[in-house]
This record gives C-alpha cells, structure tokens and sequence, in this order.
C-alpha cells in the first residue's frame, strides 16, 4: 500500500502543479483578451484559442484530481446505511464500473479520436486538434489508477473497522 499511497502522491501533485499552472496562464491570457479587445480594438484569436484549450485541460486535470481525493459530489445517505460487507462491496462495484468506463471511453476512445486529429490543424494556433483530445486519455489513465487506489483502500479500512477517511464503520460517516 506505501507504494500505491506515493505513486497516488505523486499523481496529487502532478495534477495539483499542472491545474494551477494552467489557471494562471489561462487567467494572464483572459486579461490580454480584454485588454486587446477594448482597449486597441483588435481582438487576439491566438489568446482566445488557447484560453479555451487551457480551460479544457484544466477541467480533466481537475477531475481527474477531485476524483482521486474523493471530493467529488456523492450521495451516501442510502449507502452508509448499509452494513460494512455491503457498503465495501458497493464501493468496489463502483470503483469497478467507473474503471471501464474510464478504460473504455476515456482510454481506448479517447486514444483513438485524439490520434484520428494528429491531421487536423486548428485555424488560429496552427497546432494539430489532438493537443486537446490528447487530455482525455492522459487523465483517463490517471483516474483509473485512483479507481484501484479506491478499491484497495477501502479494502484496507474495511479490514482496519473504518469507512473511507478513518471514519468508524458503524453508523452515517
């Protein structure tokens, strides 16, 4: 488990840096937007182009990130009701489902559409369509291993008598 607790570490803080990067930068290019737009006249599509590819990214960086920290809106009032074998094999139910969706749509899909754009150039960067889709599978990976992170973790607190987050296994957590 310290294994899967660093490489989850280092996950957290890979997207953690590439999520408040890509915020900053997309912010400094909103303002030159506005700046060019109402101040000289001249509107930057250049600026605008790449805004919206910053905001995409940062959506999958983002949840790819609240994912793996389990911050992501979920409705336990029915599930923590359940005793603990149930409420472990809900979990891992879960965590399995989301894992081939990921796989499928997000991995394989993903892979192939962005690969299907390596031709497709976009009009105002002049840089192939796949730089964009190229987050989806990126994220995807990323979100399948907290996927098995989950899993095995909520295995681990199952057999320690806790719920996820050291929360005891009797009652609501």
């Amino acid at each position: 488990m310290k294994v899967l607790d660093s490489v989850k570490k280092i996950f957290d803080t890979i997207l953690a840096v590439l999520g408040t990067i890509t915020l900053g930068i997309m912010s400094v290019l909103v303002v030159y937007q506005v700046v060019t737009r109402y101040v000289f006249n001249a509107p930057s599509a250049f600026s605008e182009a790449l805004a919206q590819y910053l905001f995409v990214w940062m959506i999958m960086f983002g949840s790819a990130y609240v994912y793996g920290s389990q911050e992501h809106l979920t409705i336990d009032l029915l599930k923590d009701k359940f005793p603990p074998g149930l409420n472990l094999l809900v979990e891992i139910v879960t965590n399995l489902c989301l894992f081939a969706f990921i796989l499928f749509v997000c991995v394989v899909g993903g892979w192939k559409y962005t690969t299907s754009q390596m031709k497709r150039i976009d009009a105002s960067l002049h840089i192939p369509m796949s730089y964009l889709y190229i987050s989806v599978p990126f994220t995807g990976v990323i979100t399948m291993f907290y996927s098995i992170y989950n899993m095995v973790r909520s295995v681990r607190n199952y057999k320690a008598g806790k719920r996820k987050n050291g929360d005891p296994l009797g009652g609501t957590a």
